[in-house]
């Protein structure tokens, strides 16, 4: 039997196996044909503005995205061999609009290629502007035809429709309500908003017309150089507002732009300056791209973030980052110049941002809630009960959901009216962000809740109140709740009289109620004997008057203690110095500039902490500045300069060791050291 199978089942296996082969060849010639398909397809655009209706001096977005094609590329714009985005597409000029920034993107998914181009354009004035169609050749030759698109700029005083209004009913709406303030969620906040006030009225720091600068710089909010190319290395926040209220929170955007060829290693967070205002913690990993910015290559990185104001007013806002770049790259005179590349010079400074004024508004007074919690913002509300039937006693859980966009801090559990017929119980909560500024997310809370009574009992009426910016009223959301149907019977009280047998014994509840808890104190006893006449009274005051004297005791022993502790210090600090100026003097007769600045600073340090009687290692130039001003003039090159050779890694060509040996050895004597 075993020979008559063994040749069927050899067959049989061979059968499936050449199946699987013509599978494996077809799945193959499928995948490249899907793989073909998109590098065969015509070119497509899409484009976007983006608000469609905005105010005089916000900043409109006029993106256009091309797929499955390149646009075509101006000449000149590369570094290091490494060509930047640079597409050869302008924006038709129309009269009113300026145009003061430029973007461009260039991503790939799953073989398809997708450019995208972004225009940031002001309006100057109100009314309608038609942006014309025009054509975008690509790199093939080919021709995109783009559709005329249309923005609707309000005039002062009026109110901007684009955003959704909110279905609820506000409470007590105050008449007359202004228009929101603008929203500028694509770029900097380049002209802030007049708040309504006559062209001739308008402060002087917010014209209605770009100033005659922006002709030489297309972006207002980039530094630039005495040549007019664009600083090095700069910092740009975008708030989505500058006019907001106390405590709402107001998502912003941190660029940090460093052109490519000063790029550095980066070890710090952006922080703001002053304690105006309150900000959300950063993510240590930021998004990274590369983009060109007035012709020249630059690499940025982008935080999400959101701030908040405590209190009212008008305060200015900046950034800035603790940043080392590039300054420039020491010239070799070494005949290896070939095998041994230049240093980098590099530069150590904070970063300063552009400087914003944000207007802060203190919440109004008239119309607010009862339950009003300081939840700032656009929030929808959802309820739920479970279970919808219980017994007498059971808890009944409520849910409740919050989401929408604000301060989810100031977001409370909404509240139960009183109401006799149920106990309520704290609440738990939880969140979930979905954004990066944590301004958006969905915030639910479950409250237990138990009834008091039987039969079809109506939960209590649970509101929901916030303050909405836009509309700048208070809104409150009624939830509804189903009813519960309750079963078994309630709790009857127990009835109880004057005498002593009906005080310590009460009559039988019913047996489907609960048991009443009681509490038999007893009869008191009373004594009128003094209490310094008690044992225990002695006792305990002979116990703390013991603990006092050992206090003392202690005190007295660590007092005579710290003398010597500190001199040891002060000559383990002689010693430590010792060696320090016998280390500088070796590394100036060796010429070894790196070993000689490190001695000679820690050197300083050492005297200056005796002195002080402060950690040596923890002064720096700023805390001496803080101490001794003018102490701090006299060591500020040898400070910088040893920065400057430690940070490079360099030798120090041209420094003058031995002089820079004289002069440190006469700040270090008594002398020269101020009390």
């Amino acid at each position: 039997m075993k020979t008559v199978f063994q040749p069927v089942a050899a067959v049989y296996d061979r059968r499936p196996h050449k199946q699987n082969t013509f599978s494996y060849l077809r799945q193959a010639i499928l995948l490249l044909f899907i793989t073909t398909i998109p590098s065969l397809a015509a070119a497509t655009l899409n484009q976007q503005i983006d608000p469609p209706e905005a105010n005089i001096g916000d900043a409109v977005s006029v993106t256009f995205s091309v797929q499955n094609g390149a646009i075509k590329q101006k000449e000149g714009l590369s570094l290091f061999g490494m060509h930047m985005p640079n597409p050869d597409i302008t924006l038709p000029q129309v009269d009113g609009l300026q145009t003061v920034h430029l973007e461009a993107q260039t991503s790939s998914m799953n073989g398809i290629s997708n450019q995208t181009v972004t225009f940031t354009v002001i309006p100057a004035h109100s009314g309608n502007f038609n942006i014309p169609a025009f054509d975008i050749h690509l790199q093939d030759g080919s021709v995109l035809r783009t559709q005329p698109m249309k923005l609707h700029v309000l005039g002062p005083g009026s109110a901007n429709n684009s955003s959704t209004a909110n279905p609820q009913t506000p409470v007590n709406p105050p008449p007359n309500a202004s228009a929101p303030p603008p929203v500028n969620p694509n770029g900097p906040v380049i002209f802030p908003p007049n708040n309504g006030a006559p062209p001739d009225q308008q402060p002087n720091n917010a014209p209605p017309n770009p100033p005659d600068a922006a002709t030489n710089n297309p972006n207002p909010n980039v530094p630039t150089e005495a040549d007019g190319r664009p600083a090095k290395v700069f910092i740009i926040i975008t708030p989505q507002t500058t006019d907001a209220y106390v405590g709402q929170s107001i998502p912003m955007r941190i660029d940090f732009y460093i052109r490519m060829d000063s790029d550095a290693q980066q070890d710090s967070l952006p922080t703001i300056k002053g304690s105006d205002f309150l900000m959300n913690n950063l993510a240590t990993r930021f998004r990274e791209d590369e983009v060109a910015v007035m012709n020249e290559a630059f690499h940025r990185n982008t935080w999400f973030t959101a701030i908040s104001a405590p209190k009212s007013g008008d305060f200015p806002l900046q950034m800035e980052r603790d940043t080392y770049w590039v300054k420039s790259l020491n010239a070799n005179q070494d005949p290896f110049t070939n095998f041994f590349p230049s240093q980098p010079n590099l530069a150590h400074e904070s970063v300063p941002s552009n400087q914003l004024t944000m207007h802060v508004h203190v919440l109004p007074t008239d119309g607010r809630p009862a339950n009003f919690s300081g939840a700032i913002g656009k929030f929808d509300v959802t309820g739920a009960a479970l279970p919808l039937t219980v017994a007498v006693g059971d808890p009944v859980t409520l849910h409740f959901s919050v989401n929408g966009q604000g301060n989810f801090d100031y977001v409370r559990c909404p509240t139960l009216a009183d109401d006799p017929a149920w106990k309520t119980y704290v609440p738990s909560s939880k969140i979930e962000y979905q954004d990066e500024s944590h301004t958006e997310g969905v915030k639910n809370f479950e409250m237990a809740i138990i009834p008091q009574k039987n039969g079809t009992v109506p939960l209590p009426q649970a509101n929901f109140s916030y303050f909405d910016p836009t509309s700048k009223q208070y809104v409150t959301t009624p939830i509804n709740l189903p009813p519960i149907t309750v079963t078994g019977t309630a709790a009857t009280p127990v009835a109880t009289s004057g005498t002593a047998a009906d005080s310590t014994f009460a009559a039988a509840p019913a047996a489907d109620g609960f048991l009443p808890n009681r509490i038999d104190s007893g009869s008191p006893q009373i004594s009128l004997i003094p209490v310094y006449r008690e044992t225990w009274f002695w006792v305990v005051q002979g116990g703390l008057l013991t603990a006092l004297v050992l206090c003392a005791v202690v005190m007295f022993l660590r007092s005579r203690s710290k003398p010597e502790d500190d001199l040891a210090a002060q000559l383990e600090r002689q010693n430590s110095l010792t060696r320090e100026e016998d280390a500088m003097g070796q590394a100036a007769h060796s010429g070894d500039a790196l070993a000689f600045f490190m001695a000679a600073r820690h050197a300083v340090q050492l005297k200056l902490g005796t002195q002080w009687r402060v950690n040596p290692e923890s002064l720096t130039l700023t805390e001496i500045r803080q101490r001794n001003p003018q102490l701090a003039e006299t060591l500020e090159p040898l400070f910088l300069q040893a920065d400057e050779i430690i940070y490079s890694g360099g030798v120090g060509h041209g420094l003058d060791l031995a002089q820079w040996e004289r002069h440190v050895r006469e700040l270090l004597q008594p002398q020269t050291q101020p009390a």
